[in-house]
């Protein structure tokens, strides 16, 4: 069966009946303008095509849980979301080895380091991807984007009773996602290395 003439709502019920013929075409359909915004943003072929792929291996991971209304919507929030947090991360680490420089104590672990940095990204990344659609819009707006509860709420068009109940969720999930993490964070202050 051709799906090319399918509607983005017929598409997405194919995709969560596990339709790969369906999945094919939302790729055909949305990856060269996922990949152009990220490249417009970035200036880097490979980082565009990196962060696109990854928001198209999400919504193949997550077809079963995921909730779209607007698929084109869907995937730029993605990929912008997904952007965004590369930079956050960039400018984290940044901060972190000029730090350490200052300190003198930069040295021989600094690819070590970059790798947990890397490896803590992707695993923040997704935790992310774990979180219901609103609830992910919300974490983002107030962790990524350091939004008020107040001005989530007038974006979203939600209470802010709602906002916090979604940023209370996400931390839930952010909690389990990261734990290795912050075992390993706790471990480091106990011990002092």
């Amino acid at each position: 069966m051709e799906h090319t003439d399918f509607t983005d709502v017929e598409l997405l019920m194919e995709l969560k009946a596990n339709n790969h013929q369906a999945f094919k075409v939302i790729y055909k359909r949305y990856w060269k303008v996922c990949f152009l915004q990220v490249f417009r943003k970035s200036g880097s072929k490979e980082l565009a095509e990196e962060l696109t792929q990854n928001v198209f291996v999400s919504l193949w991971e997550r077809r079963q849980v995921v909730e779209i209304s607007n698929l084109s919507a869907y995937l730029l929030s993605a990929v912008r979301f997904s952007f965004i947090n590369h930079l956050k991360n960039l400018l984290q680490f940044d901060i972190y080895v000029e730090n350490k420089k200052i300190n003198g104590e930069i040295g021989c672990n600094v690819l070590e380091e970059r790798l947990a940095v890397r490896e803590l990204s992707v695993s923040i990344e997704k935790g992310i991807n774990l979180l219901p659609r609103k609830t992910r819009e919300v974490f983002v707006l107030s962790r990524l984007e350091y939004r008020s509860v107040k001005e989530i709420a007038q974006q979203l068009k939600i209470s802010e009773k709602a906002v916090e109940y979604h940023i209370t969720q996400s931390l839930k999930v952010m909690r389990i996602a990261l734990k290795d993490y912050m075992l390993l964070f706790i471990l480091l202050i106990v011990f002092g290395f």
